[in-house]
């Protein structure tokens, strides 16, 4: 993976580890005492630091009052800074140090984009896996900078 995908990546996945606050805004909320858990529905906005995701649904669950992890479905729109993704789900896992995008899965950054089926960051280990769908490919396309080309190095010669 180049600099760049991983650049973008890790700085996406980065405030997953989350320090801040943590709010939800949607048309309905239902919270279920006895489980722990947590549904909102109807043009979902999570933001935590400079990460913002955006949903039809998403489920927290919490442990010790707090957040362990969500689930999101629907229209998934991710955006941290420059850096914007899209997915049919999203997995925040807050124990496990993983985001996880399923279901045409794409992250992209100023014109460069990786895509796959599955995105699966591992915050901790810097680690990326991009999982195309059965029998299919993954695709990732990096922009030029315009100062060099794999074929001629920076300075013309």
């Amino acid at each position: 993976m180049t600099k760049t995908m991983l650049a973008l990546l890790l700085a996406l996945t980065s405030s997953v580890a989350w320090a801040g606050p943590v709010e939800i805004e949607s048309g309905k909320m239902t919270f279920s005492h006895k489980t722990g858990q947590a549904e909102f529905t109807r043009d979902v906005v999570l933001t935590r630091d400079e990460f913002n995701l955006q949903c039809d649904r998403l489920i927290t669950y919490y442990k010790n009052n707090q957040l362990d992890h969500a689930d999101a479905f629907g229209h998934i729109k991710i955006r941290q800074g420059k850096i914007t993704g899209s997915a049919d789900k999203a997995v925040l896992d807050q124990g496990k140090g993983k985001l996880t995008l399923i279901g045409n899965a794409v992250l992209q950054q100023q014109g460069s984009r990786v895509q796959g089926e599955t995105i699966t960051h591992f915050i901790d280990q810097e680690k990326t896996i991009v999982q195309p769908k059965a029998g299919g490919r993954t695709r990732m396309i990096i922009e030029s900078d315009g100062h060099s080309s794999p074929l001629k190095p920076a300075g013309g010669k």
